[in-house]
């Protein structure tokens, strides 16, 4: 029904693609600690220093995987005059004014986050952290109420409740955040945050791995998702908003990472390759859909032969921004023969 075509990024030798606009061309890219940033045709550079002691491993894709130091979040604030960047722990500001990269704060349990998992609103910018959390710490969710240039804990979900935040979403039918958490039984929840200055949280769900979700997909009626668990079967679940009730849809091969809405409102997600018996497939699978209910797989990616423990799963990441199916960016990190790399995608009729 669809085909799917896929080029190696051209813009440079880049890891993520964090953002790509379809229209406007804007891109932010990065390669380890180098990113460069296109947004309304002005070009930004810059480099954010590391220790010493990595500098070695950043010469090598395998090593950037093993210590992680590809990882990174970059997103453009509200007002698109300014990048918040995620990296090493680190929170920093690129003013594309004065063309300046500075240290705003500092995460308290991990690295970075998820990829597309950031809320920029124009009433703030939020998120929450990600990590191993092996003792089951309080989890902070951040704020900024200046676009960027600030940042403060807003909330904490308390020790024990939860083992991290996978997003934090705009809804755009509705003025409220989502928040999806997991992983375990007892911590996958769907948290609705009514206003901006976290009070009145409501908690949906019953803690199973039915709502344990990454990214949301939403529509006027109902939010979707594809299940994140590695533990059983992924399906497909339909939230409806009036009820609160959720549907079970299709089942997919593996956990559901990151999917994303084009501006005809079709849509993709992608499986990821991970270790436990609801991963039924060594494939990193595209799925597309018309109407966010019934998908049809578009293509499929092998796992590459490093271990999924010490070199990462085998996952793809669409980039944010406003794009079509015929034009979109994605990254991809574990996969044979296109691990560490940026690739357009275009997705048509046959």
């Amino acid at each position: 029904m669809f085909q799917f075509a896929l080029k190696k990024n051209d813009y440079l030798e880049s890891e993520i693609a964090h953002y790509y606009d379809s229209d406007k061309k804007d891109v932010i890219l990065s390669q380890c600690n180098k990113f460069y940033l296109k947004v309304n045709n002005k070009e930004y550079f810059f480099i954010i220093n590391l220790k010493w002691y990595y500098i070695f491993f950043t010469k090598f894709r395998i090593l950037r995987r093993l210590f992680r130091l590809d990882k990174s979040n970059v997103v453009l604030n509200s007002k698109k005059n300014g990048a918040i960047i995620l990296y090493q722990k680190y929170i920093y500001f690129y003013c594309f004014i004065k063309k300046n990269l500075n240290i705003v704060s500092k995460l308290i349990n991990h690295r970075n986050v998820l990829h597309n998992s950031i809320a920029v609103t124009k009433n703030g910018i939020f998120f929450g952290e990600y990590g191993p959390n092996r003792y089951k710490k309080k989890v902070p969710v951040w704020a900024s109420f200046n676009d960027g240039r600030n940042w403060k804990i807003i909330y904490n979900f308390p020790s024990h409740s939860i083992k991290h935040i996978h997003g934090i979403y705009n809804d755009p039918f509705q003025n409220n955040l989502w928040i999806t958490t997991g992983d375990s039984n007892g911590e996958c929840y769907l948290f609705k945050v009514p206003n901006k200055k976290f009070s009145n949280i409501i908690q949906y769900g019953d803690g199973t791995q039915k709502w344990r979700a990454v990214s949301l997909l939403f529509k006027k009626n109902c939010i979707i998702w594809g299940m994140d668990s590695p533990l059983q079967t992924s399906n497909l679940q339909i939230f409806n908003r009036k009820t609160n009730k959720l549907k079970k849809g299709c089942s997919f091969p593996g956990p559901v990472w990151y999917s994303k809405i084009f501006s005809d409102q079709s849509a993709i997600l992608q499986t990821s390759v991970e270790i436990g018996n609801g991963v039924k497939s060594n494939y990193s699978s595209l799925f597309y859909s018309k109407d966010l209910i019934n998908w049809s797989e578009i293509y499929k990616f092998k796992k590459d032969v490093f271990s999924k423990k010490l070199f990462k799963f085998g996952v793809i990441a669409f980039s944010e921004g406003i794009q079509t199916s015929k034009d979109f960016l994605f990254s991809a990190e574990g996969l044979k023969k296109i691990d560490g790399k940026v690739f357009s995608g275009k997705i048509s009729l046959k």
